[in-house]
């Protein structure tokens, strides 16, 4: 078993995570309130990994009128409260050094690397991601969405990354993604502010109560 231990003090399981082992309300609000976006390259604070959950919920209901996409969007990143935010950036680095380093033992060519180290380096992250969402969805009382489902949902992070951003972060040295580029504009209200932690929690726990009241701990 490798695990990590909660707020709450559970052991989380992290190659078999359990729902009984999912505290909602304890554990996942909190972290994700407590954990910063960016590794924490905000000039202006921290600005949550809950808070980003909340805003693109509330985006989501305000254009669509579905509880569902707005549940979905609320828990998309809830498997970061037990695994971290790894960032894009890092996740590219690490995954272009797994393939590397497995190009120099085995002599396999570029042409290998999608069976080799891209593939595998991104199914293990996807499958400990998966097991998360699975516990974690179980847990809120909710399903899993659909593929046409979770398209809304990227769509919808890549547009909240672009708003993050242009509004809490420094200029950007270089153009980011063309699919960040080109994101549609969040509806929301005012710019961005960075809530503390004790209200970027209670705004999460709040949503999950609406969107997700069969809720395991409400």
């Amino acid at each position: 078993m490798i695990w990590m231990q909660t707020s709450s003090g559970r052991a989380f399981d992290l190659l078999d995570p359990k729902v009984a082992d999912v505290d909602l309300v304890n554990d996942v609000g909190p972290a994700l309130a407590r954990s910063g976006r960016y590794a924490g390259a905000v000039p202006g604070g921290t600005f949550s990994i809950a808070q980003h959950c909340v805003v693109g919920c509330d985006a989501l209901m305000q254009e669509t009128g579905r509880a569902d996409l707005a549940a979905w969007f609320l828990l998309h990143d809830a498997h970061e409260a037990y695994i971290g935010d790894i960032t894009s950036p890092m996740a590219m680095a690490l995954d272009a050094l797994v393939s590397r380093s497995l190009e120099h033992i085995t002599g396999a060519k570029n042409s290998d690397r999608k069976v080799l180290g891209r593939s595998q380096f991104k199914q293990a992250l996807g499958y400990l991601k998966l097991r998360c969402d699975l516990a974690i969805h179980a847990a809120a009382g909710i399903n899993r969405p659909s593929d046409a489902d979770s398209e809304i949902i990227h769509a919808m992070d890549l547009r909240m990354l672009k708003a993050e951003r242009d509004q809490l972060c420094a200029r950007p040295p270089r153009p980011w993604h063309p699919s960040i580029e080109s994101a549609k504009p969040v509806p929301m209200r005012g710019r961005l502010t960075i809530w503390p932690w004790t209200k970027a929690a209670d705004e999460w726990l709040q949503r999950l109560r609406i969107y997700c009241p069969n809720a395991n701990g409400l």
